[in-house]
């Protein structure tokens, strides 16, 4: 019997959290990432200056809504 699989395009934040999710629910898959560049999550390392992690630091909704690029300000 085959062992089935589930191939995932794209090694970028999207395919890594659908890889993880699918092995977790399914241990028995086999997932395989597969990604066009030699660096995989390389847009994740690059988003953290206030583009996408910006709650690590921010208690208030005024001062994360600064952070947030073309946000509208009240």
């Amino acid at each position: 019997m085959h062992k089935k699989r589930l191939i995932v395009i794209g090694g970028g934040a999207a395919g890594f959290f659908c890889a993880v999710n699918a092995s977790r629910l399914n241990p028995a898959l086999e997932v395989i990432i597969l990604e066009s560049s030699n660096k995989l999550l390389s847009k994740v390392k690059v988003s953290g200056g206030g583009r996408c992690n910006v709650t690590h630091a921010c208690y208030s909704i005024a001062d994360m809504i600064k952070n947030i690029p073309g946000a509208l300000y009240f």
